[in-house]
């Protein structure tokens, strides 16, 4: 049975980052996956970088199982008509489900290419998810 409300669609390249957080927030993994293109490229340093769906579907299925709200801020978004880099910042701080303490962020960046039907999907994304966090007067 197909599902008859469709994701939200990014009209603006930082809008794709910022729905990808939204959903991981809301435990929503197929609307944070429908901001990637079908062979985008993840990478999460200081990790190997992972391609396709799978891999995309693995890693952000692993922040959202921490059931705490992934914020981003974005730096600058550097755009022509064909192509968009995006760089921002992100961050996760909370108690897991486990009552485990997690605290990470930095910076990160994602490649966007602009959609036939005129959204805007992420062809590459690299997130830093070391210990460092982001400090709260930075994401305000």
């Amino acid at each position: 049975m197909l599902d008859p409300i469709k994701p939200p669609a990014a009209r603006r390249p930082e809008e794709a980052l910022e729905l990808v957080s939204q959903a991981l927030s809301d435990g929503d993994l197929e609307a944070a996956l429908a901001q990637y293109e079908g062979q985008a490229l993840l990478s999460c340093w200081p990790q190997l970088a992972r391609s396709g769906d799978g891999d995309i579907r693995g890693a952000l299925a692993s922040f959202m199982a921490l059931r705490l709200p992934l914020s981003v801020r974005i730096v600058t978004v550097l755009q022509t008509p064909d192509l968009a880099l995006v760089i921002c910042e992100r961050r996760v701080a909370g108690t897991s489900p486990d009552g485990d303490p997690v605290r990470l962020g930095g910076p990160g960046s994602a490649v966007l290419r602009p959609q036939p039907d005129g959204t805007w999907r992420i062809a590459a994304d690299a997130w830093h998810v070391g210990a460092g966090l982001v400090p709260d007067s930075a994401l305000a």
